[in-house]
């Protein structure tokens, strides 16, 4: 018989992070449950949080057009920490659920707008690598809380640099990012008109 291997679950997150303090594994973590539990779901939140908030390829959109409402204002999705301007025309930021116009100073608009926007997704819609990374990551901070044991903390912390270093390669060959291509500055260089010598 075989086993049926699948990607990290908040439970199997929670249940690693509660075995680097030496605690028993947990078949739930929704109701009622142990101060280590709840302690250890709020660190993998937090975790998740902070690090999906940078922007990385799978929870980056480009070019979304966001409308306007009824009052002209451009309301963003619940999850998005990030917004952006596609247009260089307008230096825009997300100011109470709303686009807000930093150089205008004003949320209200005139017509819809092209947005790259970074979207905070649910652990189980996250791709292995990042539910990997958030996991060890939210395990030392946990196991720094806890037990304040420089020598465990400094074990997983190690696991934590392998995920780290598999997670940026995963989300860098995911974007299809080229050393020559992939940065503005650099295509713009490549790609400039020959000049000419009078």
């Amino acid at each position: 018989m075989t086993t049926q291997i699948t990607p990290t679950t908040e439970l199997q997150a929670v249940n690693i992070m509660l075995s680097v303090i030496g605690e028993a594994p947990v078949n739930t973590i929704t109701g009622t449950n142990s101060v280590d539990v709840s302690v250890a779901k709020n660190i993998l939140d937090e975790t998740s949080m902070s690090i999906q908030s940078m922007g990385w390829n799978y929870n980056t959109e480009q070019e979304v057009t966001v409308s306007l409402d009824s009052n002209n204002k451009i309301p963003l999705p619940a999850n998005c920490v990030q917004a952006d301007s596609y247009s260089k025309v307008f230096n825009v930021t997300t100011r109470n659920g709303y686009l807000y116009d930093l150089d205008k100073k004003t949320d209200v608009f005139s017509s819809d707008i092209s947005l790259n926007l970074v979207t905070v997704q649910q652990f189980e819609h996250l791709p292995e690598y990042a539910r990997r990374y958030i996991t060890m990551k939210s395990a030392r901070r946990f196991a720094a809380r806890f037990l304040g044991d420089k020598e465990i903390t400094k074990l997983i912390g190690q696991d934590e640099q392998e995920a780290l270093v598999a997670y940026h390669q995963a989300d860098s060959r995911e974007a299809d990012i080229n050393m020559l291509e992939g940065d503005a500055n650099t295509y713009s260089i490549i790609n400039r008109p020959t000049r000419r010598t009078y």
